[in-house]
């Protein structure tokens, strides 16, 4: 997938989907929340319990940022009536309960995080980041320093180990499978024919008039010029037939076809005489052939099907989570 710059809020989620790549992947860090957000009526936010899981806390700042999150990734610039903040709310707490099972449980099996294994966590973030002071900025707004960083690597880290430990190794992808796979999406992805797309004019011209080819430069120029390059804007008052988007075929529009494929995006094709009939295309598309073979791509097809798979083997062993937890969620009305 193209990356994303996801908030460190996310990262727990993303690490139980087994990947540690968007926290390496440098952020855009959140401004500072306004002392609003810090102070509420009945005291600071982190001091407000909004749920109990198994005893552990977890309070309203946390609720704050994961709501923010949700809303931010998933309903964008939407406008937040009171029934999607109400259903936010009731997500995030979800999202915060899991979370807190499984840091809980992998917590009890791996105890030991060393020094080194934090530093090398670290180190691994600020290398995506293009300066010191950008690095600085981000921990500083997330996390309120570098203390505040490890604290978090040292919570989530038992889960990235217990995760590898518990899941990695019952996850098989079989050749047959890398094959169904590829069978299935080489249509798509890996075996495509070259693609041209054009805006076709046909001039209404006789194709033997000499002055012909002016005529219709000077028009194509006129488009470019005086209609932002788009010939729908002109007035062509019977001087051409326009079809957009025209898909063209290699052998039936050849000519069109040759003529077009070695344009520029958006570029015009010297006129093409075609049955004797004048044709100016402008290149609107343009995807070259693909041809990869199984072997060029098993690799690639191999590590996702192994990322499904292992996805789905966590996604089962978190809804069995909250079986036998003692969860308590407050009544945040009053």
């Amino acid at each position: 997938m193209d990356i994303e710059k996801n908030r460190y809020a996310s990262l727990v989620a993303l690490v139980l989907a087994i990947t540690w790549f968007c926290l390496l992947t440098p952020v855009q860090a959140a401004p500072p929340a306004d002392k609003g957000d810090e102070t509420m009526g009945h005291g600071s936010a982190k001091d407000i319990v909004v749920a109990k899981v198994n005893g552990k806390v977890i309070n309203m700042d946390q609720l704050m940022r994961t709501m923010s999150e949700i809303s931010r990734t998933k309903h964008g610039s939407e406008e937040v009536s009171p029934l999607l903040a109400e259903k936010i709310k009731q997500e995030a707490i979800d999202k915060l309960v899991i979370e807190e099972l499984a840091v809980q449980v992998a917590g009890a099996k791996i105890k030991d995080i060393t020094p080194e294994q934090l530093d090398g966590k670290v180190q691994a973030i600020k290398k995506k980041y293009k300066s010191e002071d950008a690095f600085q900025k981000y921990i500083q707004t997330e996390f309120g320093g570098i203390d505040g960083l490890r604290e978090q690597l040292k919570r989530l880290l038992p889960l990235e180990l217990f995760i590898s430990q518990e899941f990695d190794a019952k996850v098989v992808v079989s050749d047959q499978e890398v094959q169904q796979a590829y069978d299935e999406t080489k249509a798509r992805s890996f075996v495509t024919d070259e693609f041209v797309q054009v805006n076709d004019l046909l001039f209404f011209l006789d194709a033997t008039d000499p002055e012909a080819a002016a005529t219709i430069e000077k028009t194509t120029k006129s488009i470019t010029e005086q209609y932002s390059n788009d010939p729908s804007k002109f007035p062509s008052e019977g001087a051409f037939a326009l079809q957009k988007n025209l898909p063209l075929d290699k052998l039936k529009d050849k000519s069109l076809y040759e003529a077009a494929k070695g344009l520029k995006e958006y570029g015009w094709s010297a006129p093409v005489n075609v049955d004797g009939n004048l044709h100016v295309v402008q290149l609107v598309g343009y995807k070259s052939a693909i041809n990869k073979s199984l072997e060029e791509v098993a690799p690639q097809l191999k590590k996702q099907l192994r990322q499904q798979k292992l996805q789905e083997l966590i996604q089962t062993w978190m809804s069995g989570l909250k079986e036998g937890a003692d969860i308590e969620i407050m009544d945040l009305t009053s």
